[in-house]
């Protein structure tokens, strides 16, 4: 069973007017914590997250079918201030948040 604290929980809702909304913007993970995110959706909308130009992690993409990103790779190095952008996608909608790796 997965370590509770490690997951880090990104929420993907929609603002009164439709736009979309992330919370926390930006993350952080504790890569010495192993830590990861799970985005997930509050209306339940199938979503796309896609970190375009460098990953943190393993993956660049993640979904609605795929909504973990796993742990942070061995060679990002930790608490160097770099926020990685990425997209969020409900359909035609767009939002570009960020996130960042702590030690």
């Amino acid at each position: 069973m997965p370590n509770e604290t490690a997951e880090v929980k990104v929420t993907i809702s929609r603002n009164p007017d439709r736009t979309l909304k992330v919370s926390p913007d930006p993350f952080f993970v504790h890569k010495h914590q192993d830590q990861y995110v799970k985005w997930e959706c509050t209306s339940k909308e199938y979503f796309t997250v896609e970190f375009a130009n460098g990953s943190p992690f393993y993956e660049s993409q993640f979904s609605t079918d795929s909504p973990s990103s796993g742990i942070v790779k061995r060679n990002v190095l930790a608490d160097t201030g770099k926020i990685y952008k990425y997209t969020v996608r409900i359909g035609e909608t767009m939002l570009d948040p960020g996130g960042g790796v702590n030690k």
